[in-house]
Order: C-alpha cells, then sequence, then structure tokens
C-alpha cells in the first residue's frame, strides 16, 4: 500500500474508536497511530489528569493522600517551574 497509515481518534461523546476524522474537533482526541492506543486514549488522559493534580497538590503542601481539596487559592505550579 502506497498512501498513508490510517490514523485513528477516540470520539469522547460516543465512546467509539474512529478511522480518520469522522467527527468534530469537539468530541475526539487523537490522532493515534494504532486503534489500540485509540481505545485507551480517555483512560492514559484520566491517569494523566490524576497523576498532575497529585503532583500540583503536592507542590501547594496538601496530603496527597487526602482528597480534601485545598483552602488556599492561587496558581498552581508543575515541578521545576520557577
Amino acid at each position: 500500500m502506497f498512501g498513508r497509515k490510517p490514523r485513528y481518534y477516540f470520539n469522547t461523546r460516543t465512546h467509539e474508536v474512529e478511522v480518520g476524522r469522522q467527527s468534530s474537533w469537539r468530541d475526539r482526541m487523537g490522532p493515534y497511530d494504532s486503534y489500540e492506543d485509540a481505545l485507551h486514549a480517555l483512560e492514559r488522559a484520566r491517569a494523566n489528569t490524576a497523576r498532575h493534580d497529585a503532583l500540583d497538590a503536592e507542590d501547594r503542601g496538601e496530603d496527597v493522600d487526602d482528597p480534601t481539596p485545598s483552602s488556599r487559592g492561587g496558581a498552581s505550579r508543575r515541578r521545576g517551574d520557577q
């Protein structure tokens, strides 16, 4: 096959994998190189968000195991940001 490799997208509204840009950008994540990568995109995004939320809480001096939101406001920063 001389064409491009197919690109896969995860539709966040239908929770289905699509080949090519079939849906609005509002409803899709991707592109991904494989069906499997697209299928697990939402799980990976949730895991990454949880990991970064824990880092933000740690930076704010909160108990990472305590899900209670901080009473302190203000912007958070990632490790390494000064």
